[in-house]
């Protein structure tokens, strides 16, 4: 089974917040979504800057 890095980015995404709701420390919690956060907007950067148009679907 081959996966897009698009799939990919959003599965890292996707655990990485859900470990961040099963942390015990608020402080790690805000850590934890904040790096998502992060994550999240760089991707969207660098896609937008090689033409990628968010109106695009990615296909299964």
């Amino acid at each position: 089974m081959r996966f897009s890095p698009l799939k990919v980015l959003y599965r890292g995404t996707h655990w990485l917040r859900l470990w961040a709701l099963l942390q015990r420390c608020d402080e790690d919690k805000e850590e934890l979504q904040e790096a998502c956060r992060t994550m999240e907007v760089l991707v969207m950067q660098i896609f937008v800057n090689h033409g990628w148009k968010f109106s695009n679907r990615i296909c299964s």
